[in-house]
């Protein structure tokens, strides 16, 4: 996975994404239970992250903050883009941690954060930025 970038080596990147493959088994029972897909690794960063939603955009990723620490966070982001602007409502309720430190509780972690995010209308998300129409 080196890619000339940030990962000089292949090495590099499995330091770096190893923690995650810890959390691979409890997120593939969670999107399968939920019929959901997993993506991994976008833009050659460590992370993984479930995307679902029709009007509002629901997304729960959890990514690595410190290649140097080899901490994580856990985000969750309901979106939407309407008029020119994009709403958003976020959390981050994991952050700077090691896997270690929330593996256990994880898939509780994303039940809730699925709960949250499903629960949210539009009313409920705030202006973030103006977006280019399309």
């Amino acid at each position: 996975m080196a890619n000339g970038g940030y990962w000089q080596t292949e090495r590099e990147w499995q330091r770096a994404e190893g923690p995650l493959l810890l959390l691979d088994p409890t997120l593939s029972e969670f999107s399968e239970r939920f019929g959901l897909h997993v993506t991994k690794n976008q833009k050659d960063w460590p992370e993984r992250s479930i995307v679902w939603g029709e009007s509002i955009r629901l997304h729960m990723q959890v990514y690595l903050a410190s290649a140097e620490d080899l901490t994580f966070n856990l985000w969750f982001c309901a979106s939407q883009d309407r008029g020119g602007k994009r709403y958003w409502k976020q959390e981050t309720p994991i952050q700077g941690k090691v896997i270690a430190e929330f593996q256990n509780s994880f898939a509780l972690l994303l039940q809730e954060g699925k709960a949250k995010l499903e629960a949210l209308s539009e009313a409920d998300l705030e202006f973030i930025t103006n977006v280019a129409s399309a």
